[in-house]
């Protein structure tokens, strides 16, 4: 977790749009795997982690507005991609 705030910190916004999109991946695959359950449940997992650790690290990095609403923007998306998924959040 260290390493991964230290990264934010140093590559901000691109850092964690491109783990948001890589994380919206996983979801689509996921979606795709329903016969799968191995292999929807591994990528349902990496993409919670994903959502999760930049939930947590995102308001470290010094981000433009519109960066920070970009990256509020992607955390909203892949939310709610998970929540159809059947993600359930405390």
């Amino acid at each position: 977790m260290r390493q991964r705030l230290d990264q934010v910190k140093r590559t901000g916004a691109k850092f964690l749009t491109t783990d948001l999109d890589l994380a919206m991946t996983f979801t689509h695959v996921a979606g795709d795997a329903a016969k799968d359950s191995g292999k929807r449940n591994r990528n349902m997992a990496n993409a919670r982690h994903a959502y999760d650790d930049i939930s947590r690290i995102s308001h470290h990095a010094s981000l433009t507005e519109n960066e920070r609403q970009d990256v509020n923007d992607k955390l909203a998306e892949l939310r709610s991609a998970l929540e159809q998924l059947g993600e359930v959040f405390a």
